[in-house]
């Protein structure tokens, strides 16, 4: 795992390290499983090829997870016991999609004994269209 960000040394503007993934059917397929959500969008190819998307499409928290992903591996402990996440799905994710999850510090504030934390994230796809977007909020 790497380390946390230094909250002191963290600045405003400061884009946090990118997170790249690639969608599979597989991968869609496995995430359907432990949630135990048959959607026939998810999992039917045929069935999808009639939908407007033509395919089947990843489910949107599934690739939504991304962002807390980074948000995690940024933040640690303080991100996943109180961080908070709105943000906005702008178009589907099919297998063979290739996406990347980031964000950039926007505003910093002392807070307490601690500080506040808003980031601007998104989840771009290979033609760098915005899958999602929004802002993620913490203190730590």
């Amino acid at each position: 795992m790497s380390e946390l960000l230094d909250i002191e040394a963290l600045e405003v503007n400061r884009e946090l390290i990118s997170i790249k993934k690639s969608m599979t059917q597989e991968k869609i397929n496995m995430y359907i499983s432990a949630a135990e959500d048959y959607n026939p969008i998810h999992v039917d190819p045929e069935f999808a090829k009639k939908t407007p998307f033509r395919s089947t499409i990843a489910p949107g928290y599934q690739f939504i997870a991304y962002i807390s992903e980074l948000m995690t591996r940024d933040f640690g402990e303080k991100w996943v016991t109180g961080g908070i996440m709105d943000v906005r799905l702008f178009r589907p994710v099919l297998p063979g999609d290739e996406l990347t999850a980031g964000g950039k510090v926007v505003e910093k504030k002392g807070k307490g004994t601690g500080n506040y934390i808003k980031c601007d994230v998104w989840i771009k796809n290979q033609r760098d269209e915005n899958v999602v977007a929004g802002y993620t909020e913490i203190d730590c």
